[in-house]
């Protein structure tokens, strides 16, 4: 870095405190969004229904639902540092125990229990989309690479994943690759077909997403995505947040991987139009709902052909 606090090329130490600066202001910008949504008495109603139910369905009673609910409201409110309070918030997370048949488990160890269920779901609503098809598929953003796995073994695609972080559930065998968020390292229409599954929403400039794969990927794209719902822009807007809130109580406070969660949710057409202009045509599109059984987000099908 010179003398000016420019970042001189080949400077690492430069390079990081750029890279810290951008993450410190992603906290920031989460914080302030996050304490205006709960300073909304809708919003706020509506997440607390929300944490609770979140809560409910990993075993916890009623009441100690709720009483987790307030802990974990109190400290995102409290005005304090947001790395420290994620930090503090899944510690008390990840001490709650309940209950169970072969004795006491973490709140942490129950969702991830969860998860094998949520890849066999989301395997199932897609996997009738990519019948027929022969050529190479992407999975972009895999996460830990289950769904991929699924649609390998039990569909027979000749799959690969790629995504920014590498975390592949235990029995994941098959290529998952790292990028960064970027050009994926294959030429033009490389992919037959690819899936994308709750992935454009985590990156701020989605808008990049929408390139890559339209440049990577040929014939077929299926999308599963968050989506507000409402039947006028201000109840769309307010669902927005709710969205939001949710998605960073599973993202952030359930797990120590640093997700972003800029919440740059579409309703289901906007991203029509949007994939539109790329020259996508839209050929299936199915609300899913409240398809998952742990967060209470609404999640909407959409199959695009060119």
């Amino acid at each position: 870095m010179d003398e000016r606090g420019n970042t001189v090329a080949g400077d690492p130490s430069g390079l990081e405190a750029t890279a810290e600066r951008e993450h410190q202001f992603e906290l920031e910008t989460m914080q302030a969004r996050i304490e205006s949504g709960l300073g909304d008495p809708e919003i706020r109603q509506s997440a607390e229904y929300d944490f609770t139910y979140t809560f409910g369905q990993l075993g916890l009673s009623e009441q100690d639902s709720s009483n987790l609910k307030d802990l974990v409201i109190e400290n995102l409110l409290s005005g304090g540092n947001l790395a420290k309070i994620e930090k503090n918030v899944l510690a008390i997370i990840e001490q709650t125990k309940v209950a169970t048949d072969g004795g006491e488990k973490t709140l942490v160890e129950i969702l991830h229990e969860k998860l094998a269920g949520r890849a066999e779901l989301i395997y199932e609503q897609v996997q009738k989309y990519f019948e027929g098809i022969e050529g190479k598929v992407i999975d972009y953003g895999a996460g830990d690479g289950q769904v991929t796995q699924l649609l390998k073994d039990r569909s027979g695609l000749d799959i690969e994943g790629y995504d920014v972080r590498s975390y592949p559930a235990q029995g994941v065998s098959v290529p998952i690759s790292l990028f960064d968020g970027g050009k994926i390292p294959v030429e033009d229409g490389h992919y037959q077909a690819g899936l994308m599954t709750n992935v454009a929403h985590h990156e701020k400039d989605n808008e990049k997403i929408l390139e890559e794969t339209t440049r990577a990927i040929g014939s077929r794209l299926v999308v599963i995505e968050t989506v507000p719902t409402g039947e006028t822009e201000e109840e769309i807007a307010r669902d927005r947040e709710r969205t939001f809130l949710n998605d960073y109580l599973y993202n952030r406070l359930f797990h120590n991987a640093n997700i972003p969660v800029p919440g740059t949710y579409e309703t289901p057409q906007g991203w029509i139009d949007r994939f539109s202009q790329h020259g996508w045509n839209v050929t299936h599109s199915e609300d899913l709902g409240f398809d998952q059984p742990t967060i209470r987000d609404v999640h909407h099908l959409l199959v695009f052909d060119r």
